[in-house]
């Protein structure tokens, strides 16, 4: 059995903690100020003055750890393709009584 690489134990270190969030995924979460915000990766990138990429990878994060959730699609005017919406995650209807 050979020594864990540098890069091993590095990565090990850095799993994920069970209801950590990183800091760029909570000012992903600060921008749905109201239950019923919701907004596509385009309009995050926007308001957060991100790239693409860095906003995707902090949504799809969120999305795995259930902070976030798939709320339907909107077809963008510029390109008129449809667009993934996301916000926060709608309660169960039997968690109100």
């Amino acid at each position: 059995m050979s020594a864990a690489t540098e890069t091993q134990r590095e990565a090990f270190y850095t799993l994920p903690v069970a209801g950590y969030l990183q800091p760029k995924e909570k000012l992903v979460l600060s921008a749905f100020n109201q239950p019923e915000t919701t907004l596509t990766r385009q309009q995050l990138a926007g308001m957060l003055g991100w790239g693409i990429n860095v906003v995707c990878g902090r949504v799809n994060s969120l999305l795995a750890k259930k902070a976030l959730a798939v709320r339907g699609t909107r077809v963008d005017p510029a390109t008129h393709k449809r667009q993934e919406l996301v916000g926060l995650p709608v309660m169960a209807q039997g968690a109100l009584f």
